[in-house]
């Protein structure tokens, strides 16, 4: 096994999602429709393909399920979705030893990226966690979602490796691990419980094990 590069999905990964969805709940109560509908559109854009634009195909398919305009949609998603939602995040926490575990990874000589199906840059500024890596990508800028190949072509080519040389680090099974098992990458699972017959090279629940395995892996 060979790794030059490390790159981590945000959401759930670096951050717990139950504390996001626990200071979501009066955002999403006040827009029900809107987060039940969007949550809708992104599952069947994930399974859409091919996609010609995926800002306009999502706009598209929102505005037919709020009977809005395609304009008024992609409005509501820049400003609500992608804007006020993310918010929350200010009184969010990253997962213990994050940092620590990102920079003992640097330290190493890895390039070390960050990845996710929403806006990134804002974000990490959120959490506390920004000017750690070297390549940031918002999957849309791929034109696809995960677990699409193109979000973790896009970033092997971000860090300027092949897919082959990188560990992606995820918490979801179907998107993150599937996806970039797919694309040729390694996948290091962060879940309490391994899958059972996982396709995941590494399984764990605590950053500081992901350093002792990363720092094995590369002596």
């Amino acid at each position: 096994m060979q790794i030059k590069a490390v790159a981590f999905d945000v959401d759930g990964t670096l951050y717990p999602n139950a504390s996001m969805y626990l200071r979501s709940i009066p955002f999403a109560l006040r827009r029900l429709c809107l987060m039940y509908s969007f949550a809708k559109v992104r599952r069947q854009v994930r399974k859409q393909r091919p996609v010609d634009d995926l800002a306009q195909t999502q706009a598209r398919m929102l505005a037919e399920r709020l009977r809005i305009s395609p304009e008024r949609a992609q409005e509501r998603i820049q400003t609500e979705i992608y804007g006020t939602w993310e918010e929350v995040l200010d009184r969010v926490s990253p997962y213990p030893y994050v940092r620590e575990c990102i920079k003992d990874l640097r330290d190493l000589g890895l390039a070390v990226a960050v990845t996710s199906d929403f806006p990134v840059d804002s974000k990490l500024v959120r959490l506390d966690l920004d000017g750690l890596f070297e390549c940031r990508l918002w999957t849309e800028q791929s034109g696809y979602l995960k677990p699409h190949p193109e979000p973790f072509e896009t970033l092997a080519e971000c860090l300027g490796v092949a897919p082959r040389d990188v560990l992606y680090v995820g918490n979801s099974y179907e998107y993150d691990i599937i996806g970039a098992k797919r694309a040729g990458m390694y996948a290091a699972h962060r879940v309490r419980r391994p899958v059972p017959q996982t396709i995941a090279d590494f399984s764990f629940a605590d950053f500081r094990d992901l350093s002792r395995w990363v720092r094995a892996v590369v002596a």
